[in-house]
C-alpha cells in the first residue's frame, strides 16, 4: 500500500512539474522582471508617502497602557471578520480553485484526493499569508514611529498577525466546504461571531466592561498585533488555533465537492484574465458569480412589474374595472421609463449585496471622521470605499451597457439614456450617504453637522470613477467601431507609445477611475484644513461642478468621439493632398 501511495505521489510530482515547465516555457522573463520593477516602485513610493503621513495617526494623549486595553479587541474585529468571511466563502464551494484539466484527470484517477489537493490549499494560504503579512509589517514599521517598541518587533507581530488572519480565513472556509457546512448555517454563525466581538469591543472601547463582557472569541487573536511591545503566553492558543483550522483544512481536503471546484476554476480563469486586461466591469461580475450572487425574485417593496393574472381572471375578478389605458410613445414617457427600471433593479437588489453597502458607507464615514481628527492615511479607506461603494450602486447602469442590442432600439440617444439611469444610483447613494453620516456622528459628534452636510456630495464624488469605468466599458457605435481615437483603421494603426512604456500606459489607464473618484477626498481634507460652514458651501459647489462634468461626458461621449476621430481624419486626408 505504501509503494503504491508513494508512486501516486511521484506521478502527480511529475505531471505538475511538466506543466510548470510548459507554462513557464512562454514565459517572457523581461516582462516579468518589468512588472516586479514596477510593483516594486510603486510599493518604494507608497511606504514613503505613508511615511511622511502616519503622524498624527494616534493621538498623544492615547498612551501604551490604554492601546494595549482597547487594542486587542479591536484588532480582533478583524480576525472574526476573516475567520466570518471564510464560513461564508466555503459554503458557496470556495475558495479553492483548480484547473478543470486537475478535476478531470487527477481528482477522478484511483489516487488519494488529498495528496491531490495538498498543494492547492498550501498554495492558496501561502498567497494571503504573503499579502497580509507583508502589508501588516509595513504598517507595523510606520505605527512604530509614535508608539514604544522597536520597528523589527512591530513588523514582526505585523507579519504574524497577518498570517494568523490568513490561516483562519482559509482554515474556515476549507473546512466548511469540505463539511458541506448550508450556507444558512454559514451566515447565522458568522454574524453571530460579529456582533459578539463588535459587542465587546464597543463596550471595552467605552470602558464600561466588566468581568464577562470583556472575553470575545477574536481578544487572543488581536493581541498577538502587539506583540511588539507585550507578549503573552496566553496568546499562543490563538496561534494553535490557526494552526489547528490549518491542519483540519489540509486533512479534509479530499471531501471538496468536484462540481463546486471546477466551477470555480473555469471562473477565475476567467476572472483573471479580466483583471489583466483591467476590465472592472467583468471583473465585478465574476466576483458576484463566485460568490452565487443573484437578483431576487420578488422584489424588496411594491408589487412585481409584471401581472402574472391572465386577462379572463381579471375580467371575472374585476368585472366593472375601467380599462387601462394605452401607454404613449416611448419618446413622450423616456426619462419616466428609465427611472422605473432602475428603481425596479435597486428593488432586487440581494441581501449580501445590501450589506456590503452598509458595511462601505460605515467605513467611509468612519475614515472620514478620523481624516479630520488624525492621519490623511484614512483618505485611503475613504477613496476606496466611495468607489467599490459606487460600483455597487451603479448597477443599473451597469445592466444596460451589458445589453448593446437593447440600448440602440431606444430612439434616444444612448448618452442621455445613460444619464437617466443615474438618477436611481444617485437616490441609492444618497441613502447610504446617511448611513455613512450617522457612523460618523456616533464616533464624533461634534462632526455630525458637517458630515450630514457633505455626506450625499462626498458619496456622489466617489462614485464618478465607478460611472466612468461602466459607461466606458460600452462598445462603440456601429459606424465608430473599426477606426480608433485618431480616425485611423483600427488595425493598421501603429501604437504612439513604445513597448516597453506600455506597462505604464496601462498602470494610468487602470488607475484613472481611482483618481476620479479622489474627488471624494477634496471636501474632507478642505474640512481638517478648515473646518466652517464657508468650506462646506465651497465644497458642494466644487463636488457639483465635477458631477456637470462627468454628465456632460457621459452624454457627450459618443458625439466628443466622432468628432475627435473626424478632426483626426480630415488632417491626415490634408497632409496627404498637400503632398
Amino acid at each position: 500500500m505504501s509503494e503504491y501511495v508513494e508512486s501516486d505521489t511521484t506521478v502527480l510530482r511529475e505531471l505538475r512539474r511538466v506543466r510548470r515547465e510548459r507554462r513557464l516555457g512562454d514565459t517572457e522573463w523581461f516582462d516579468v522582471l518589468y512588472r516586479v520593477y514596477l510593483f516594486a516602485l510603486v510599493g518604494t513610493i507608497a511606504v514613503v508617502v505613508a511615511s511622511d503621513s502616519i503622524d498624527g495617526l494616534i493621538d498623544e494623549q492615547i498612551s501604551a497602557n490604554l492601546i494595549l486595553e482597547r487594542g486587542p479587541s479591536i484588532a480582533g474585529v478583524v480576525v472574526v471578520l476573516a475567520f466570518s468571511i471564510g464560513l461564508r466563502n466555503g459554503s458557496e464551494g470556495g475558495p479553492i480553485s483548480i484547473e478543470s484539466a486537475d478535476v478531470r484527470h487527477l481528482m477522478l484517477a484511483p489516487s488519494s484526493r488529498t495528496w491531490v489537493l495538498l498543494r492547492p490549499i498550501t498554495q492558496r494560504l501561502r498567497a494571503v499569508a504573503f499579502g497580509l503579512a507583508l502589508g501588516l509589517a509595513v504598517l507595523g514599521q510606520l505605527v512604530a514611529r509614535e508608539i514604544e517598541g522597536s520597528r523589527a518587533a512591530w513588523a514582526a507581530s505585523g507579519a504574524l498577525f497577518g498570517v494568523l488572519i490568513a490561516s483562519f480565513y482559509v482554515g474556515a472556509a476549507v473546512v466548511a466546504h469540505a463539511l458541506h457546512l448550508p450556507r444558512a448555517v454559514a451566515s447565522l454563525a458568522a454574524t453571530l461571531f460579529v456582533a459578539w466581538q463588535s459587542l465587546t469591543a464597543w463596550k471595552i472601547w467605552g470602558g464600561g466592561a466588566t468581568g464577562w463582557e470583556q472575553i470575545g472569541p477574536g481578544n487572543l487573536a488581536g493581541s498577538v498585533l502587539f506583540w511588539g511591545i507585550r507578549q503573552r503566553t496566553i496568546d499562543l492558543i490563538a496561534v494553535a488555533s490557526a494552526f489547528l483550522f490549518v491542519a483540519c483544512a489540509l486533512a479534509l481536503g479530499g471531501r471538496l465537492r468536484l462540481q463546486s471546484l471546477e466551477r470555480r476554476g473555469q471562473l477565475v480563469s476567467q476572472l483573471r484574465f479580466a483583471a489583466t486586461v483591467q476590465d472592472i466591469r467583468t471583473v465585478v461580475l465574476l466576483r458576484r458569480q463566485l460568490s452565487a450572487e443573484s437578483v431576487r425574485s420578488t422584489p424588496w417593496f411594491g408589487r412585481q412589474s409584471s401581472d402574472r393574472r391572465t386577462m379572463n381572471s381579471t375580467t371575472l375578478s374585476r368585472r366593472h374595472a375601467r380599462p387601462r389605458p394605452v401607454p404613449g410613445p416611448i419618446t413622450d414617457r423616456f426619462p419616466t421609463y428609465v427611472w422605473r427600471r432602475g428603481l425596479a433593479s435597486i428593488r432586487r437588489l440581494p441581501l449580501s449585496r445590501l450589506v456590503r453597502m452598509v458595511s462601505l458607507a460605515i467605513i467611509a464615514g468612519i475614515s472620514a471622521s478620523l481624516t479630520v481628527t488624525s492621519s490623511w492615511l484614512f483618505l485611503i479607506l475613504l477613496v476606496a470605499a466611495g468607489f467599490l461603494l459606487g460600483l455597487e450602486a451603479v448597477e443599473p447602469l451597469a445592466q444596460e451597457v451589458d445589453r448593446p442590442d437593447l440600448t440602440g432600439g431606444f430612439p434616444e440617444p444612448r448618452g442621455w439614456l445613460f444619464a437617466h439611469h443615474m438618477v436611481a444610483p444617485a437616490v441609492l447613494l444618497a441613502v447610504a450617504a446617511m448611513i455613512g453620516a450617522a457612523a460618523a456622528a456616533l464616533l464624533n459628534p461634534h462632526h455630525a453637522a458637517g458630515m450630514f452636510a457633505l455626506a450625499v456630495p462626498v458619496a456622489w464624488a466617489g462614485a464618478i470613477g465607478a460611472v466612468v469605468t461602466t459607461v466606458r466599458d460600452a462598445c462603440d457605435p456601429p459606424d465608430l467601431a473599426n477606426t480608433t481615437l485618431t480616425g485611423a483603421d483600427r488595425d493598421a494603426e501603429r501604437p504612439f507609445a513604445m513597448p516597453e512604456f506600455s506597462g505604464f500606459s496601462n498602470v494610468g489607464t487602470g488607475a484613472l477611475p481611482i483618481i476620479l473618484s479622489a474627488i471624494a477626498a477634496g471636501p474632507v481634507a478642505a474640512m481638517r484644513l478648515q473646518p466652517t460652514p464657508s468650506t462646506v458651501g465651497r465644497s458642494i459647489v466644487g463636488v457639483a461642478l465635477c458631477l456637470v462634468v462627468m454628465t456632460l461626458w457621459v452624454v457627450r461621449r459618443d458625439r466628443w468621439s466622432a468628432s475627435l476621430r473626424q478632426f483626426f481624419a480630415a488632417g491626415r486626408a490634408a497632409a496627404g493632398s498637400g503632398g
